[in-house]
């Protein structure tokens, strides 16, 4: 029995630890389409783009449930680059200033590259989510919200 016991510790010792894999979901209604990366509910670590009909994308960020701070920087860095966003008074960031949108533009190709997203606000909170598979958002997830059925992995 010791030796069972023994041989199971040593093989879980043995094998890398692996992170959680990444979450992906998509939320389809008749208006908007949410794509979430992390916890979907709760108080987890999330990005949220959610993309409404005939709106530019938007982005909630929570980190272990706290949201971003109104009208700060917050930054993502993810296939070795850095991107920072503003967020609004809300402390959502939203794509319709010309930063935003070209800084959203490049987030997508990050998250399109896989491995993992690292998440900070300007107050020190800081998060990494696995990002996993994100084929879905060749064209963009707005774009995709608004051609037909979503993807969920």
């Amino acid at each position: 029995m010791k030796a069972g016991w023994a041989a199971a510790a040593a093989l879980l010792l043995s094998v890398p630890i692996l992170a959680w894999p990444a979450r992906w979901s998509a939320d389809q209604r008749a208006t908007s389409t949410r794509y979430v990366i992390g916890e979907p509910h709760g108080r987890g670590s999330r990005v949220v783009i959610s993309c409404r009909t005939g709106a530019e994308p938007e982005i909630l960020v929570s980190l272990d449930g706290t949201s971003a701070p109104p009208d700060s920087d917050i930054g993502f860095r993810a296939a070795n680059r850095t991107i920072v966003m503003r967020s609004d008074d809300r402390g959502f960031i939203e794509t319709r200033s010309e930063a935003n949108r070209s800084a959203y533009a490049s987030l997508l190709a990050s998250l399109k590259a896989g491995g993992s997203l690292e998440i900070g606000y300007t107050n020190g909170a800081s998060a990494d989510l696995p990002l996993g598979e994100a084929s879905f958002l060749a064209a963009g997830p707005c774009a995709a919200a608004n051609s037909g059925p979503s993807v969920a992995t």
